[in-house]
């Protein structure tokens, strides 16, 4: 009943390359050749005059006006193959642990023929003005015939996040802080059917470690203690996956075109090294249409519904900024909302300020429905923002971020980052 109702309301870095590649650690795979090329030729064809003007970036902003070097336009039509390297320091902010600071290497580019997709893989760490250490590395990876892709997402998190209990957003809900170390492993085969589409065997692997509950130890009963029966100060989840995607993305980091459709069925047993029998399934479609078609505006639309089965750990249920890039719900604190299952709809318009593409905007409004303790799902909790974009590398099409979003109850967030939320 849970996915019926998902699919009714459903009705409705990587050209990184030599010059920098500081975006491709966010760069995924284009489309198959046919789709992708077919796609890529309508939207050309309907915005020649906007790419007749020479596109420019951050870095030509940067050789023009500090480093006095003449503008030089893009070449087209240039394809290597092999990956690119650069090490580069980041800087980003997160609403949850502040400004970070931190290195990343990433390797993006065609490991096979011209014609197949894009592979990127990205290392990365830092650490938060808070105290908080994030490192991951993360990767989409195909083969050099572009038939079989790897999927990985290995994590190390020390860090301090809240939670405020289940169900849909309330103002009264009071914060409880807690603490942990979160080790992530997951990997994710797939191979290659018909055309875009791809089937895979995921292996997914959690551990929290050192938790500690605030305020249970000072004897207070909280939502964490209420639900896991104690002060669990460990948890640990581990099972495998049945996957389908579908992908004609022309751009992972900054779509203009295609689809993107994704369904995992995972399960966990104590067998395989999980603390309790239970299962989750993920449903997820991303469309980019063009708004007027003829026209380089673009009216995205995310879709995904997350829902589980049995006994799922309290920091393992669905919540909000817990997708894999961390990006749903804007507007809201990283898991201000929590429940056993929750389905989301976002839509973003983005559209060009300038013709050269340095600058653009974007506008969006969101709405995610969580589950209620008594097993029903509560009302919609909405919210809606604007963001600036600023060219920072035209090769892959990578923005600069700038996002503001405003939730229920003068909930509001800052986000800064690089590449589109979606």
């Amino acid at each position: 009943m849970k996915l019926l109702l998902f699919f009714l309301s459903g009705v409705l870095m990587i050209t990184g390359g030599s010059r920098r590649a500081a975006s491709a650690s966010m760069m995924g795979t284009d489309s198959t050749v046919t789709a992708a090329d077919t796609t890529a030729a309508k939207t050309s064809a309907a915005d020649t005059s906007a790419s007749q003007v020479p596109q420019r970036d951050a870095f030509d902003v940067l050789n023009q006006y500090v480093f006095h070097r003449p503008f030089e336009p893009e070449a087209s039509g240039v394809t290597k193959t092999g990956l690119s390297w650069t090490v580069l320091p980041s800087l980003n902010y997160n609403p949850v642990y502040g400004w970070a600071i931190g290195a990343s290497l990433s390797g993006a580019g065609r490991r096979g023929a011209a014609s197949f997709r894009y592979s990127q893989l990205s290392i990365s760490g830092n650490i938060s003005t808070t105290g908080q250490i994030q490192a991951q590395v993360r990767g989409d990876l195909f083969d050099h015939s572009g038939n079989y892709l790897l999927k990985a997402d290995v994590r190390y998190l020390d860090t301090t996040r809240s939670t405020w209990g289940l169900g849909p957003y309330n103002p009264n809900q009071e914060e409880y802080p807690m603490d942990y170390k979160l080790v992530r492993n997951y990997a994710t085969f797939y191979r290659r059917t018909s055309g875009p589409v791809f089937v895979g065997f995921g292996f997914h692997y959690d551990e929290f470690n050192d938790i500690v509950d605030s305020r249970a130890e000072q004897g207070e009963a909280t939502p964490y203690t209420t639900y896991s029966g104690g002060p669990v100060t460990r948890s640990q989840v581990s099972g495998f996956s049945l996957n389908v995607l579908g992908d004609t993305r022309d751009n992972l980091v900054n779509p203009s075109s295609g689809y993107y459709l994704s369904a995992s069925f995972r399960a966990y047993y104590p067998e395989v090294g999980s603390d309790a029998t239970w299962q989750e399934i993920w449903i997820e479609m991303r469309l980019y249409p063009h708004l007027p078609s003829r026209s380089r505006g673009v009216l995205a639309f995310w879709l995904f519904g997350w829902t589980t089965y049995g006994n799922p750990p309290y920091l393992s249920l669905p919540s909000n900024g817990w997708d894999t890039y961390g990006r749903g719900a804007r507007g809201y604190l990283q898991g201000r909302i929590r429940g056993a299952s929750q389905f989301y709809l976002e839509t973003e318009y983005r559209w060009p300020i300038t013709q050269d593409g340095l600058w653009g905007a974007v506008a969006f409004i969101n709405a995610t429905t969580t589950e209620t303790d008594n097993g029903i799902l509560g009302p919609p909790d909405g919210a809606a923002g604007l963001g600036l974009r600023i060219k920072f590398n035209k090769r892959s099409n990578t923005n600069l971020a700038i996002d503001h979003g405003w939730g229920k109850s003068g909930s509001k967030v800052l986000f800064f980052g690089m590449s589109e939320t979606f």
